[in-house]
C-alpha cells in the first residue's frame, strides 16, 4: 500500500496594497495585475512590549480579477488573497539568476467598506474580484491551464 502525503498549496492572507496595482494588458488579450500586499503580525516580546512586524508578500492575479484590480485597488486598499504559492525563475540583463515566490491569487475580496475610500471611485464593485476560472496560471509553461488540463 503507497500511502503519500497529499500535496496542498493554499494561503490566504490579508493586507494593505504597497502601491498601486501594475495592470495590463497582455498581446493576448488577458488582464494581468502584479501588486504586493503587507502583512502586520503583533505580537509581545519577552519583556512584555507589543511589537509589529511587516511581511512583504508578491500577488498575481489574471483575467477579470486582474480587471478589477486595476480598477478598483490603490495603494493602502485592505484585501484578502486567497490562492497558492507559485515559483518564478529568470535570468536578469547581467546574466545573474533571480526567483521568487509569489502568490497567484483565484480570489481577491476587497476590504473597504462602501464610501470609506475613493479608491472605489464612485461605486464599488458588487463582485468580490474573483470568477470561478479567473486565475488558473500553469506555472510550468508560463500559460494559463485549462479545467481539462487539470489531472486531478
Amino acid at each position: 500500500m503507497d500511502l503519500r502525503m497529499p500535496s496542498i498549496n493554499k494561503v490566504i492572507i490579508s493586507g494593505n496594497l504597497v502601491r498601486d496595482p501594475d495592470t495590463r494588458i497582455l498581446e493576448n488579450g488577458t488582464h494581468l495585475s502584479k501588486m504586493s500586499i503587507a502583512n502586520n503580525q503583533r505580537y509581545r516580546d519577552r519583556n512584555g512590549e507589543w511589537q509589529e512586524k511587516t511581511c512583504y508578500v508578491n500577488i498575481i492575479a489574471w483575467r477579470k480579477t486582474a480587471e478589477l484590480v486595476g480598477e478598483f485597488c490603490r495603494k493602502g486598499s485592505p484585501v484578502l488573497v486567497e490562492g497558492e504559492l507559485i515559483f518564478n525563475s529568470w535570468e536578469d540583463r547581467d546574466g545573474s539568476k533571480k526567483s521568487r515566490i509569489e502568490v497567484n491569487a483565484r480570489r481577491i475580496q476587497f476590504l473597504e467598506k462602501r464610501g470609506q475610500d475613493s479608491s472605489y471611485k464612485d461605486n464599488p464593485p458588487e463582485h468580490s474580484g474573483s470568477t470561478p476560472d479567473s486565475n488558473e496560471y500553469d506555472s510550468a509553461s508560463g500559460s494559463m491551464a485549462q479545467d481539462d488540463d487539470i489531472p486531478f
